[in-house]
């Protein structure tokens, strides 16, 4: 198998920020949990008090509308582009084309995803620069859920544009990529064989862990594989809670409202703290890793 080695940072330096702002790729493998956890890390680092902006850009399956049940969200992510294309795409119009969710004397603002997979086209690693580069002017911390899929060959339309050209731009310009995977033999297989594609430095974190396919012993075992072929020690550890991730999806909420002491909850709390800590002391006036 080949060992697929990166660079580790905390905070990267070649990044969409301005000052205190960081910008964070949730990505993973089909299947890795990756909505579940930009979801429910949002709303986390929002009660932390920070102004937090979720983007759903998963140009394949957007999924965060339906996840938050916001059934009249409006155009989100397809009219930000189009306004940005246009050099029309202000901070007001940003806030405008977000849905607002109020929650514990908190707020977090979510731009949906696309209303159908065809108008994939429409949101260019351009124009989606654009956004981020607005959206840096008033939030703290974006979140982008983006697609699984690197290999900017695998979908081009008529003019030559890839449908995976707007997730590659994401996660190289992003602050933070967090590497969501199942911890089972075909989740980390998968991890293994998407991380090739991956040409830059992230955060390990594994979904599902606890679960009957991972004993102690496997534990053991995954951590001392992902050491072999990843430049990166796991980071985070979120266990398996079928129950309350079936509630929140039925109920539309995230786990802090749905389930505040679950296990699973607390680990994303505790993903959040760290993020915002690292963030907060590796981002320097201009946005960039300060060497930590």
């Amino acid at each position: 198998m080949t060992a697929v080695k990166s660079k580790e940072v905390s905070v990267s330096s070649h990044a969409v920020a301005g000052a205190n702002h960081a910008t964070i790729a949730v990505w993973g493998s089909a299947g890795s949990g990756k909505t579940l956890l930009a979801i429910n890390l949002s709303f986390e680092i929002a009660r932390l008090g920070k102004r937090v902006l979720l983007i759903d850009a998963d140009l394949r399956r957007p999924s965060v509308a339906s996840w938050l049940g916001l059934v009249n969200a409006g155009p989100g992510l397809t009219a930000a582009v189009r306004l940005a294309k246009l050099d029309r795409l202000d901070i007001d119009e940003l806030v405008r084309l977000s849905a607002e969710l109020k929650f514990e004397n908190c707020k977090l603002d979510v731009l949906t995803g696309l209303p159908h997979p065809k108008r994939w086209s429409e949101a260019t690693p351009a124009s989606a620069t654009r956004v981020l580069g607005v959206a840096s002017e008033h939030y703290e911390f974006v979140v982008l859920d983006v697609s699984s899929d690197l290999e900017s060959d695998l979908d081009l339309n008529s003019s030559g544009i890839s449908r995976e050209g707007l997730t590659s731009t994401i996660v190289s310009r992003a602050n933070l990529v967090l590497a969501t995977f199942t911890a089972d033999p075909i989740g980390v297989n998968r991890l293994l064989f998407d991380l090739q594609n991956l040409h830059r430095d992230y955060w390990l974190i594994a979904n599902r862990t606890g679960s009957r396919h991972l004993g102690k012993p496997a534990l053991r075992e995954l951590h001392e594989t992902l050491a072999q072929f990843t430049a990166s020690p796991l980071r985070a550890s979120l266990p398996t809670d079928f129950a309350s991730c079936d509630s929140t999806i039925a109920n539309a909420r995230p786990l802090l409202l749905e389930y505040p002491n679950a296990k699973l909850t607390l680990a994303v709390r505790e993903l959040a703290m760290q993020i915002v800590d690292e963030c907060s002391a590796g981002i320097d006036s201009e946005g960039g890793q300060t060497g930590l």
